[in-house]
């Protein structure tokens, strides 16, 4: 629920500041960026030392950078506080999936869609509480929603998150990385495209459309409930033999879903917005079953935090990428560096991505059959 809140209350507090594109843009993917080089890094800490003193301190610092950035509209604050809380935020995110499934390792399908589809539960009514409560005039109070839920997660970890010593000698190597660039790419595409519609459907949604904020929860958080609902089924039926198939319907499933929102913003009919959240979010859940399946048969419990860590790497780069695609599409059409507002050729940019995750596949498919 929390990672909610970052993600889209921050989203709306800056479309509120009347920046330009390049700047909204800029405040997205600017966290992001610090963040890439500490994943695999505090995955090789979980390793030696075990998640539960990294998720208190990072969480601290997530909740209270967020919290400050809503009480202030300094932009060169806003930039600091920004990459604190996007550095904090990336470390938990990924020691969350670290604890929860370095142990899961035979048949591993059915335990991930259990725990992703569990998981998504925070995320549905993460998205779904600040557009009931938060006021178009006073975004600010969307920041007291984090600081709330900042404490009882603070409050969780110092009662519930296990304490263990790490009993095998773990040393810092990279040599692991050659094993899962494809599993690297293909996530932060698949992760690309639901954070594109996310900010760039958002700001266009508020601005453009002039959509009530519970509107635009709405159409998100149908997003969201259809992807917990695709990991947690596609984890029911999913095998060894059947995960062929999950990487091409992904792509299928957002090649339809980028086509149809380019058709919504140029006819502006609002319940194809929903079809596209469907179609992103039923993606979701065929890749995430793949790739998490795929480490947990693949690699060991001692180097789960370093794998996992680095795969972290595709949520930063898929904010990059969500945030400066649509970006330089839209500044490409319109001649201008920073056009003030979002504009239906954002969401042609989101075509780019599922391309780009079917020859990441075929490539990966490729290296795969020569390594056998």
């Amino acid at each position: 629920m929390l990672m909610a809140f970052a993600t889209l209350i921050p989203t709306w507090y800056f479309s509120s500041l009347e920046l330009g594109i390049t700047a909204f843009a800029f405040l997205l993917l600017i966290g992001d960026v610090f963040s890439f080089l500490m994943k695999p890094v505090i995955g090789f800490l979980a390793d030696r030392h075990g998640e539960r003193h990294y998720l208190m301190i990072g969480g601290l610092l997530f909740f209270l950078c967020l919290f400050l950035i809503g009480q202030t509209t300094s932009i060169e604050l806003i930039v600091g506080l920004k990459i604190i809380s996007g550095v904090a935020s990336a470390v938990v995110f990924v020691l969350i999936l670290i604890y929860s499934l370095r142990m899961v390792q035979e048949k591993p399908d059915r335990k991930i869609g259990a725990f992703s589809g569990v998981y998504n539960l925070g995320w549905i009514i993460g998205l779904l509480l600040p557009g009931l409560v938060v006021d178009r005039t006073n975004p600010q109070l969307g920041f007291y929603l984090i600081l709330g839920a900042g404490i009882i997660w603070f409050v969780l970890m110092l009662r519930f998150a296990k304490r263990y010593d790490s009993k095998v000698s773990v040393k810092a190597s990279f040599s692991y990385i050659k094993k899962i660039p494809g599993f690297i790419l293909l996530k932060t595409m698949d992760l690309a495209m639901f954070s594109a519609f996310l900010f760039y459907f958002s700001n266009y949604a508020l601005n453009v459309l002039n959509l009530p904020r519970s509107q635009v929860s709405l159409i998100v958080v149908t997003e969201v409930i259809f992807f917990a609902l695709s990991v947690f089924l596609v984890g029911r039926i999913s095998t060894q033999s059947s995960r062929r198939f999950w990487v091409p319907l992904c792509i299928l499933f957002h090649l339809l879903g980028a086509g149809l929102l380019v058709f919504a913003a140029y006819s502006n009919i609002l319940f194809v917005y929903y079809l596209v959240g469907i179609l992103i979010g039923v993606a979701g859940g065929f890749m995430d079953i793949w790739v998490y399946a795929h480490i947990s048969e693949q690699f060991s419990v001692e180097e789960k935090g370093k794998v996992i860590g680095t795969l972290g790497w595709s949520y930063d780069l898929a904010t990059i990428c969500a945030a400066a695609v649509p970006s330089a599409f839209l500044m490409l059409s319109t001649g201008m560096l920073n056009p003030p507002t979002v504009r239906p050729e954002a969401f042609t940019s989101l075509l780019v991505f599922p391309f780009i995750m079917l020859l990441a596949y075929l490539i990966h498919r490729r290296s795969a059959k020569k390594t056998t």
